[in-house]
């Protein structure tokens, strides 16, 4: 894969910034981001669930407006990165403010590439809508729907996953914002 839109990187580096205060893997943070995600995701599988167009529409609509939004936010992070090299030793916050800036790229970072990739996913979810398998178990016809068993699933994880990584996001801006030296 050319190294130009290797986003593992990025992966990774969210990944990374699922720990405790003191620098340890959060186990609730994994439950939290990933577990959570799933559970919905397979809740949703065991419902027979499959979304419709409209459903597919607005979250083509969400990922998009989102991808802007976290763009914007990703360049406010940059602007605070430069204002705490400029005050340097004055504030005793900086290591612990440039740790958070550092996490909250990644987890933006993140946020911008689960967007894209649920544009993708809906998109895939329009193009396969009618795709079925049949075939017979015994004497019994079943139907294989790929955008309701893979695709539907695949979006509700991300879709679950993207809103609790930007809820995180909101909480540490308003961290980083708020936190003053005393």
């Amino acid at each position: 894969m050319s190294s130009k839109v290797n986003i593992l990187e990025i992966v990774a580096g969210h990944i990374g910034t699922l720990v405790d205060p003191k620098d340890r893997r959060s186990i609730a943070d994994y439950v939290t981001f990933f577990l959570v995600p799933a559970l919905v995701a397979g809740l949703g599988l065991m419902a027979g669930y499959n979304l419709n167009k409209d459903v597919v529409s607005m979250l083509v609509n969400f990922g998009a407006i989102f991808t802007a939004l976290l763009l914007s936010v990703l360049v406010l992070v940059y602007e605070q990165e430069n204002k705490l090299d400029a005050v340097g030793g004055m504030d005793p916050l900086v290591v612990a403010k440039k740790k958070l800036l550092k996490h909250l790229y990644y987890n933006i970072c993140f946020s911008i590439v689960g967007s894209v990739f649920l544009v993708a996913l809906c998109f895939l979810h329009t193009v396969i809508f009618s795709l079925k398998t049949k075939f017979w178990v015994g004497d019994k016809e079943m139907v294989f729907v790929y955008s309701q068993l893979i695709v539907t699933p695949l979006i509700v994880f991300v879709m679950s996953n993207l809103l609790l990584t930007i809820v995180m996001i909101v909480k540490r801006m308003h961290a980083m914002l708020t936190i003053k030296a005393s």
